[in-house]
C-alpha cells in the first residue's frame, strides 16, 4: 500500500510541476553539451581545454515556416454581400474550381444603372454637339465648357459601366491551380459584408518549402543552392536537410523597426506528415570544415593583432601566437600553433 501511495504522490507531483521536469531535460542537455568539449580545471583551478579535432561549420539561423509549393491568397477585388461559400478548410480543389460568390442580385442592378447612366449622358452629348455643330470656327467659350463637361460625364459613366462588368465578373473566386484549401477568414460567410482583406487560402501540399525571414545583415550571405538545416517544433526529434531555392527580392519591416528578407528553403520530408503552417528554424550553411583543430572562441585572444592563446610548461603559463581560420559564435578553428590532444588555459582575466 505505502509503494502504490509513493507512485500516487511522484506521478502527481509530476503532473503539477511539467515546468520542474522541462528544466531538469534541459540542464541535462546543457551539461552534455559542454561535456562534449572536455573541459577540466587542473590542480591550481586554472580552467584548461583540450584541443580536438571536429567538423566545425558557420551558420545563420533564422526562424519560418512550412508552406506549400505553390499558395495562393485569394480575395474578391469588390466589395459586397457574400452570397455562397462552396468550400471547407482541408478540403483539396481542382484548377479552375469555383469557391465562393458574391450576392450578384446587387451587382446585376449595380451594372443595369451604369448602363442607364451612360446612354443618358451619352444623349446629353449627342444633343450638345447638335447645338454647336456650326460653331467650329466661332464657338464660344461657354459653348466649348458645356460641351467639355458633357464629353467628360459621358466617358466617366463609361468607365463605371465597365468597372460593373468587372466587380460582376470578379463575382466568383476561382482556383488558380489544384490544391488543399488551408485558410478560409470567419467573414467569408453568406449573408456576410466582405472586406478586401477577408481570403481563402490555397496551398498545393504536393511538395513543400520552408519560408524563412533572415535579417537584412546577413542577407549578403546567401546563395542560390546553399545548404540549410530544418529544424520543426512539431517534429524536434528530426533534421531536414535542404537547399535555397529563392531568394526574396523585396525586404519586409517587422515590428521592431528591422527589415527582413524571405528565403524558400527546398527540402525533403524523410516521409514527415507535413502540413502548411509549422513553424521552426532553419541554420544556413555559410561554411564548413571537416576535421580541424577546434579550441572554443573564449581561451582566442587578441594581442597586437595577433591572435594568442595561454598554454603551460615548467608549471607556468605561456601565451602562444596561433594563426586561426573558421569562427563561429562559440568555436574557430586553429590552422597552426597548437596540436591535437594538447591544452590550453583560460587566461585569468577571462
Amino acid at each position: 500500500m505505502f509503494n502504490s501511495i509513493t507512485q500516487y504522490i511522484n506521478i502527481k507531483n509530476i503532473k503539477k510541476n511539467k515546468k520542474l521536469v522541462l528544466s531538469l531535460v534541459i540542464a541535462i542537455l546543457l551539461l552534455v553539451i559542454i561535456g562534449r568539449n572536455i573541459v577540466s580545471k587542473n590542480s591550481n583551478g586554472i580552467e584548461t581545454q583540450e584541443i580536438v579535432r571536429k567538423d566545425l561549420k558557420s551558420t545563420i539561423s533564422a526562424s519560418g515556416i512550412i508552406e506549400g509549393e505553390q499558395q495562393a491568397t485569394l480575395h474578391f477585388q469588390t466589395f459586397g454581400m457574400v452570397s455562397w461559400v462552396g468550400v471547407t478548410k482541408g478540403e483539396e480543389v481542382k484548377k479552375w474550381q469555383a469557391l465562393a460568390g458574391l450576392d450578384m442580385v446587387q451587382l446585376n442592378a449595380n451594372l443595369q444603372i451604369a448602363r442607364s447612366n451612360l446612354r443618358a449622358a451619352e444623349a446629353t452629348l449627342e444633343r450638345i454637339h447638335d447645338d454647336v455643330k456650326d460653331h467650329d470656327d466661332d464657338e464660344s467659350y461657354t459653348q466649348k465648357e458645356i460641351r467639355t463637361a458633357a464629353e467628360v460625364a459621358k466617358d466617366n459613366a463609361y468607365d463605371a459601366v465597365l468597372s460593373a462588368q468587372k466587380a460582376l465578373s470578379n463575382s466568383t473566386l476561382i482556383a488558380p491551380f489544384s490544391g488543399v484549401i488551408v485558410s478560409i477568414s470567419d467573414n467569408v460567410t453568406p449573408g456576410a459584408n466582405i472586406a478586401l482583406t477577408d481570403t481563402i487560402i490555397i496551398a498545393d501540399i504536393s511538395r513543400f518549402k520552408f519560408v524563412a525571414q533572415v535579417d537584412e545583415v546577413d542577407y549578403g550571405k546567401m546563395v542560390l543552392g546553399q545548404k540549410a538545416e530544418i529544424s520543426l517544433d512539431a517534429f524536434s526529434d528530426d533534421t531536414f536537410e535542404g537547399t535555397v531555392s529563392y531568394i526574396g527580392k523585396a525586404g519586409v519591416k517587422t515590428a521592431g523597426g528591422g527589415v527582413t528578407i524571405p528565403i524558400e528553403i527546398q527540402f525533403d520530408s524523410n516521409g514527415s506528415n507535413m502540413v502548411v503552417g509549422l513553424s521552426g528554424d532553419v541554420e544556413f550553411v555559410v561554411e564548413k570544415k571537416e576535421n580541424v583543430l577546434v579550441v572554443p572562441k573564449r581561451y582566442v585572444s587578441n594581442k597586437d593583432g595577433n591572435s594568442v592563446v595561454y598554454v603551460s610548461e615548467n608549471g607556468r603559463q605561456k601565451e602562444r601566437v596561433v594563426i586561426t581560420g573558421l569562427s563561429t559564435l562559440s568555436e574557430v578553428e586553429i590552422v597552426e600553433g597548437l596540436v591535437q590532444g594538447q591544452e590550453v588555459i583560460l587566461p585569468n582575466n577571462k
